[in-house]
């Protein structure tokens, strides 16, 4: 584990005092913090030991572990493979039941047909873009591409799509997202806050959108950025197997107190 402009100690005490909370909630996001980055956002799998011990967390009393994701819950299901102890919070924290898909009015439908269409117009003939479509959202994916290419996109959807009144855009690694909706991972950490009345809560992330929820925080709260970047977050560590050496740790620390 390393830690941003402090010691590894320091981490490792900030994980110890995480574990005497009465009500312990922990929180990762997926894509960059317990699975690796794939060019197809299909192709991202949980590392090694993240699913045990995120199901192991959510075992011990008291303590609920969850993701929190801008992926498309559906999705989210399908990928992480996670246990029914884990519960799932996708589309940047506005969808939260298992299998069920966010609901959409009509008039908002036609409106994400409307920026879809808009998208795969700019992306068109363009290699190694990806659209990756969702209940309430369209995602531009531009890691594959060429640096150029993937600057002309992402411009062009901003100004184009992403200017309509009523579309609130969302900027992540290599991908901008169109939504109708107005979500952030912060709404879904702290939704999970108050259904548990929970005491204290580790927030793990790697992506500009999981600043929201590093923001919001508690005293007494840990926030753990994954990989190099700006973050408010508290503390850093390298990269999703450190990741799973964090929540090890917590683990232990609390099935033992």
């Amino acid at each position: 584990m390393t830690t941003e402009g402090s010691d590894p100690s320091g981490l490792d005490a900030a994980i110890s005092l995480l574990a005497t909370t009465d009500r312990l909630l922990v929180c990762c996001d997926f894509d960059g913090t317990i699975s690796t980055l794939a060019e197809e956002p299909s192709a991202a799998r949980p590392v090694d030991g993240s699913v045990a011990v995120l199901d192991a967390l959510a075992h011990l009393p008291d303590t609920w572990s969850a993701i929190v994701s801008g992926r498309a819950l559906i999705d989210l299901t399908q990928l992480a493979g996670m246990p029914e102890h884990v519960h799932l919070v996708g589309s940047h924290g506005t969808e939260f039941e298992a299998g069920r898909i966010l609901a959409v009015s009509p008039g908002e439908g036609e409106f994400i047909d409307r920026i879809v269409e808009q998208c795969r117009t700019i992306v068109d003939g363009v290699a190694g873009v990806v659209l990756e479509t969702k209940p309430a959202s369209v995602a531009v994916h531009v890691r594959k591409a060429h640096r150029r290419d993937a600057a002309r996109v992402l411009d062009a959807v901003r100004q184009g799509p992403g200017s309509l009144p009523g579309v609130h855009v969302l900027e992540g690694k290599e991908v901008v997202e169109l939504a109708v909706f107005s979500g952030t991972k912060a709404d879904g950490v702290d939704a999970l806050r108050e259904r548990w009345d929970i005491t204290g809560t580790l927030f793990a992330g790697d992506d500009a959108t999981d600043e929201s929820a590093f923001a919001a925080l508690r005293a007494g709260d840990l926030g753990v950025k994954v990989g190099p970047g700006p973050s408010v977050a508290g503390w850093r560590v390298d990269d999703p197997v450190a990741v799973v050496g964090v929540l090890e740790r917590l683990r232990s620390l609390r099935q033992g107190r």
